[in-house]
């Protein structure tokens, strides 16, 4: 049964990422709350790396019939849409720091969002594989701590230090 609720969830999630790709494409944002609008600007951010994917998302990323499919253009696009939230709102504060610390650093906004979301997908790993809530003050811990560090080695520093652990 969660398998085909998880199924149900991707296809409504593909199926509104299909609707405001076809808006964002034609650069027509009639009909279009803020949300979606902030969805279809993110997806034209990276409209020339993921083109594809939008145009044909039958034939994108599935988990299910294709293990070694490691990168889902959608669930990058919702991780960049929450968050731009997260910064427009300075929700959690630590984001705002860590996205100050990393532009001192002299990185564009772009890969900001995206260090901030590898941060983030990682506790969303972890709480999908665990099966347990979203570690709010983990994740604060993990921005304030790691908004020091080189971010060129995020990555791996996420990768090779227990999640959980490292931020107690």
């Amino acid at each position: 049964m969660e398998e085909g609720i998880h199924r149900l969830m991707n296809d409504l999630t593909r199926t509104r990422m299909t609707e405001i790709w076809e808006k964002a494409r034609e650069r027509n944002y009639d009909d279009l709350d803020d949300e979606a609008q902030r969805i279809a600007k993110i997806m034209l951010e990276h409209e020339e790396e993921l083109y594809n994917q939008f145009e044909h998302p039958e034939f994108t990323y599935d988990p299910e019939s294709d293990e070694a499919a490691d990168y889902d253009p959608f669930l990058h696009i919702t991780i960049h849409t929450a968050v731009e939230a997260q910064l427009e709102q300075n929700d959690p504060l630590e984001v705002v720091g860590f996205y100050n610390a990393m532009r001192q650093k002299r990185y564009s906004h772009h890969d900001c969002i995206h260090l901030i979301g590898q941060i983030l997908t990682c506790l969303i790993y972890d709480m999908t594989e665990n099966r347990k809530p979203f570690d709010l003050s983990t994740y604060r811990k993990l921005l304030e701590k790691y908004k020091s560090r080189d971010p060129q080695k995020l990555m791996e520093l996420l990768e090779s230090e227990p999640l959980l652990a490292d931020a107690e």
